[in-house]
C-alpha cells in the first residue's frame, strides 16, 4: 500500500475520531446586534462560552465576558449569563449557524458560523 495513501487514511480517520470530542456546538458564532450595531461573538469551548461585542468602526472589542455552556444532547444548547439568566439555542437550518430560541431584544435571533481570519 502506498504510504501517502495510508498517511492520507490515517490523518482522515483521525479527524473524524477528534470531531466527536468536546461540546457539539463548539466553534464561533457572530451576529450584528441591531441596524449598523456592534458586531457579537460567541466563542463556544467545552462548557465554557466567550461573549464579545466589538465596535466595528474603531475595530475594538468594548465588552467581554465568560458564559456556562452546556449541550444538551446535541440537540440545544444553553448559555447562562453572569446574571444567570439562561438563554437557549438550536442549530440553524442551514447546520452551522445557530438560532436563539429566547432572545427577544437580548441577543440577535440569527447566529452565523464565524471565523475571525478569514
Amino acid at each position: 500500500m502506498n504510504p501517502k495513501y495510508l498517511n492520507t487514511c490515517l490523518i482522515a480517520a483521525g479527524s473524524i475520531a477528534l470531531a466527536g470530542c468536546g461540546n457539539s456546538y463548539d466553534g464561533m458564532y457572530a451576529a450584528e446586534g441591531g441596524f449598523l450595531g456592534p458586531l457579537i461573538t460567541i466563542e463556544i469551548d467545552g462548557s465554557k462560552a466567550n461573549i464579545s461585542q466589538i465596535d466595528q468602526r474603531r475595530q475594538r472589542i468594548t465588552r467581554e465576558e465568560t458564559w456556562r455552556a452546556e449541550d444538551k444532547g446535541g440537540e440545544k444548547l444553553l448559555l447562562t449569563s453572569l446574571h444567570d439568566v439562561t438563554y437557549a439555542f438550536v442549530r440553524a437550518v442551514d447546520d452551522r449557524g445557530l438560532e436563539c430560541l429566547n432572545c427577544g431584544d437580548d441577543l440577535p435571533v440569527s447566529w452565523q458560523s464565524f471565523n475571525p481570519t478569514k
